[in-house]
């Protein structure tokens, strides 16, 4: 992942639940989003979505650079993810536009967030506990944190690769067992920045006869160690599609 500048990052660190569920609990949520999450990969057809990037980079809150770019983005399970630029600060793109250079980039696939954390393979690298209070709108909070000693995870920050040294959160929609929202820090820096951020959002999205939780949003929130300089990076996802077929949206 190549972040070209920085944004304000909602600091989230690893809590002691106040509440004690037992152990298994936690262990049954987690092995029941793992599953989901790998059946997913498996599982997606090669589908499109309406993409916009929104990239900020700011000083004392004021917009320092801003570019805005709608797209069609692409995901294909024979290869990477395409976009096919439609517009870019509101204006037509010429035919065959390049994907512009951005105040602040992001060079990475628009699920790696749940990726990073609910992959079967990399959740052996996370401590897992529930959050401190239940919710009422029908998700569970799950805390998460990277193992001290763990290494199978690694950031390309600032053109250096660092050991993740992660802490978050993600709210699970009980009903499905699904992650609805995932939010992570990233606590491993690079010199250039002293917060970074990222979440994404979940919702369920029918394709032909199944039902798949796409990212509705995925944002990059990150400050320098200046604190007058932040930025960030927010793509919105809509209108998810396979190939030339209808979908809809659940409610």
């Amino acid at each position: 992942m190549t972040l070209v500048s920085s944004t304000t990052l909602v600091s989230l660190l690893f809590l002691q639940t106040t509440a004690s569920p037992p152990l298994q609990a936690v262990n049954d949520v987690v092995t029941a989003v793992s599953s989901n999450v790998a059946e997913f990969w498996n599982l997606l057809p090669d589908f499109v979505c309406n993409e916009k990037i929104t990239s900020t980079t700011y000083e004392s809150g004021k917009v320092r650079d801003q570019k805005i770019v709608e797209s069609i983005f692409t995901s294909s399970n024979k290869g990477s993810p395409q976009r096919e630029v439609m517009a870019i600060d509101g204006k037509p793109a010429k035919n065959n536009a390049k994907m512009p250079g951005l105040p602040v980039e992001l060079n990475m696939g628009f699920g790696f967030v749940i990726q990073a954390t609910f992959t079967p393979s990399i959740v052996t690298a996370h401590n897992f506990a529930f959050g401190p209070k239940a919710s009422s709108d029908g998700t569970l909070a799950v805390q998460f944190e990277t193992k001290k000693d763990q290494q199978r995870i690694k950031w390309d920050l600032g053109g250096k690769s660092l050991v993740a040294r992660d802490a978050g959160i993600a709210w699970i929609d009980t009903a499905s067992m699904q992650v609805a929202r995932i939010e992570r820090n990233f606590l491993n820096l690079p010199n250039g920045l002293s917060r970074m951020s990222a979440s994404s959002d979940y919702g369920p999205v029918t394709i032909g006869k199944n039902t798949f939780w796409l990212p509705r949003t995925l944002r990059i929130d990150t400050s320098e160690r200046d604190p007058r300089k932040t930025g960030q990076y927010l793509a919105e996802y809509s209108n998810c599609r396979k190939y030339g077929a209808e979908v809809s949206f659940q409610p």
